[in-house]
């Protein structure tokens, strides 16, 4: 007599509950984070530049005798312009495969996050490619697996025994500051190897040691430098 078995009462239909998908997390994304984003009313045109040097004269002031007049001193100003090109991806269903979906599927969401995450990883790249790489910058300070790295060259921060992270930032920042003019660098952009071996360093745990310990390393580091860490090796600027 014929019995009936398991996969003869049932036949195998999708999941309405599960489906996978590969999206990193947005916030991963640091292009639209690092500089300030400048609102624009049209596609293409020109702004102002003072020159830095007129706000940063010394030495034109002169003592003044009864009745006579101070030393006048002038400004000056440029232009540049800027272009903000558009890009665009898409994708498309037809009807009758709109039609044939299952109820599991919502392939026009999933082809709209598709589209915006392909966009927001061009964008990464493209700002790796502007900013985040050598020759870029005028002023690079560079890693050194050598202990006795001196100049512009820092010794690795995952040598635990010979890096001196607290110095070489604070270095880094004072040179900038004083050669920008008195503008002190906020942001610093480092790779993951980068920011995990800062986290674990010595130099930073004795510094924070018993200091809000609540906090995590990672927010305790944030306030010991910086308002902002973000994802490399080398420390870059350009002036």
């Amino acid at each position: 007599m014929p019995m009936l078995t398991p996969s003869q009462v049932h036949l195998d239909q999708p999941l309405t509950n599960l489906t996978l998908a590969y999206l990193q997390d947005e916030s991963n994304f640091i292009a639209g984070k690092v500089f300030p984003m400048v609102d624009v009313d049209k596609q293409s045109n020109k702004y102002y530049i003072y020159d830095r040097a007129n706000f940063n004269r010394s030495g034109e002031r002169k003592a003044l005798a009864p009745r006579t007049r101070p030393e006048r001193v002038g400004m000056s100003v440029s232009n540049s312009n800027y272009f903000a090109d558009v890009y665009g991806l898409a994708t498309d269903f037809d009807e009758q495969t709109l039609a044939n979906e299952d109820a599991a599927l919502d392939i026009r969401s999933a082809g709209a996050s598709m589209l915006m995450h392909n966009m927001l990883i061009d964008r990464e790249k493209d700002w790796v490619t502007n900013f985040f790489s050598t020759g870029v910058w005028t002023t690079e300070w560079d890693g050194d697996t050598n202990a006795s790295a001196t100049g512009t060259d820092v010794v690795h921060w995952d040598d635990y025994t010979n890096s001196t992270p607290i110095v070489d930032v604070t270095n880094a920042r004072r040179t900038m500051q004083l050669a920008s003019g008195g503008f002190k660098p906020n942001t610093m952009v480092v790779g993951k190897a980068v920011r995990d071996s800062l986290i674990n360093n010595p130099d930073i745990l004795a510094r924070l040691n018993g200091v809000l310990p609540s906090l995590t390393r990672h927010w305790l580091l944030t306030l010991s430098w910086l308002k902002s860490l973000k994802s490399r090796t080398s420390i870059a600027w350009k002036l």
